[in-house]
């Protein structure tokens, strides 16, 4: 006989956690029929979405830093998140409180749509800031941008950051096949903006998809600079007031000061790592120590080449891999030879035992997330991006 005790209520937070075992559906339908039965939160904002291989976080963030400096109330969309979930939503730079997440999930769940995990924290964004009278929303693009939930959006601009390849088992398997990708994101009538890729065959493939997107190539400068000119000539393109201000990124080229001092980045792809090495190169001390971990790589040899040649040129005091953990997809082992493996972050960081001045850690977001968290830096005031 089945036990006849009182049946336990599933939490939002355990709803949402389930719903990770829907995996990655992309396409539209779903999110927008949740959109219309909560009545199209989107529309009660003007939406600007970014795509791009690399750097569309940190266009994000600063769109919200010179919006927000503006003086008008800016929303964000972003992800993956680094140590709490609140942090994909924030409100004028800030993550949300728990409650507010927790009441947007209920009214999702209470819609009874089979929405994936993704989705549900995308909508949520939606509801909240637009409860919180929101004037902008910046949405940052999931996974390549046709089918990606952030499409549902009505938007007023769009911004494409970056192509080079990634996910080629779903966005395609040559660079034209994922600008087409990303450049979809377009809308007829809607200005858009694409950082140069300086290829005709890419050129030729955004238009395929954008025919009236703008290209535009910046200056050069690191990879926050650029993305702060971007920020800034979209919104010159939307008629939107925008006041340079250098925000705050969680693990894009964070510095945390002590000793050993520590600095973060997250490379996650070998179009990145390639882009950020020349800066961690200028940052580095002769005495330095490396963490390593990362999701698996289409072609590791490629991803880790810059590093390489980094420590080549100036040879670290010790190399720790390690395995991310949080993520989609488990962490590789032992993506270094030759070299110490701990399989936990919190117990490999605290294994440096030579002498240095600062310890780097790089290759995935999600690894940064797991070392800020045993640091004690996932504070709504470490993580707000305007601080």
């Amino acid at each position: 006989m089945a036990p006849t005790g009182p049946m336990t209520e599933v939490t939002p937070r355990e709803w949402l956690e389930a719903t990770k075992s829907h995996g990655m559906q992309l396409g539209l339908e779903r999110v927008n029929e949740a959109l219309e039965a909560l009545g199209r939160p989107d529309k009660q904002m003007s939406c600007i979405q970014v795509a791009g291989s690399n750097g569309k976080g940190s266009a994000c963030s600063q769109l919200v830093a010179g919006l927000c400096q503006a003086g008008y109330n800016v929303g964000l969309f972003s992800s993956p998140h680094i140590a709490r979930i609140e942090e994909r939503i924030r409100v004028n730079g800030k993550p949300i409180d728990s409650e507010s997440f927790d009441k947007a999930l209920m009214l999702i769940k209470e819609l009874e749509i089979q929405l994936t995990f993704f989705e549900i924290t995308y909508i949520a964004s939606l509801i909240i800031c637009s409860n919180n009278e929101m004037q902008i929303m910046i949405l940052e693009t999931g996974l390549g941008g046709r089918y990606d939930a952030t499409s549902s959006a009505e938007v007023i601009g769009c911004l494409v950051t970056s192509i080079s390849f990634e996910h080629s088992d779903i966005l395609g398997e040559t660079l034209e096949d994922i600008a087409r990708e990303k450049a979809a994101i377009w809308r007829p009538g809607v200005p858009m903006l694409v950082r140069d890729p300086c290829i005709p065959r890419i050129r030729n493939a955004i238009r395929e998809e954008a025919i009236s997107a703008r290209f535009w190539n910046p200056e050069s400068g690191n990879a926050m600079d650029e993305a702060g000119d971007l920020a800034e000539v979209l919104c010159k393109m939307l008629g939107l007031e925008f006041e340079r201000r250098m925000p705050k990124w969680p693990a894009r080229m964070q510095y945390v000061e002590g000793t050993p001092s520590i600095l973060l980045d997250a490379a996650h792809n070998p179009s990145g790592m390639l882009r950020i090495i020349p800066e961690i190169s200028e940052k580095l001390p002769k005495k330095w120590s490396l963490l390593f971990g990362t999701s698996p790589q289409i072609d590791m040899k490629l991803f880790l080449q810059p590093l390489f040649e980094l420590m080549i040129e100036n040879p670290p005091q010790e190399i720790i891999t390690t395995e991310p953990q949080g993520g989609r997809y488990a962490g590789v082992v032992q993506p270094i030879s030759e070299v110490v493996h701990i399989s936990n972050p919190e117990e490999a960081i605290q294994a440096f035992r030579l002498e240095c001045d600062m310890i780097l850690i790089v290759g995935s977001l999600y690894l940064c997330g797991n070392i800020l968290t045993y640091l004690g830096l996932d504070t709504d005031e470490d993580l707000d991006i305007l601080s």
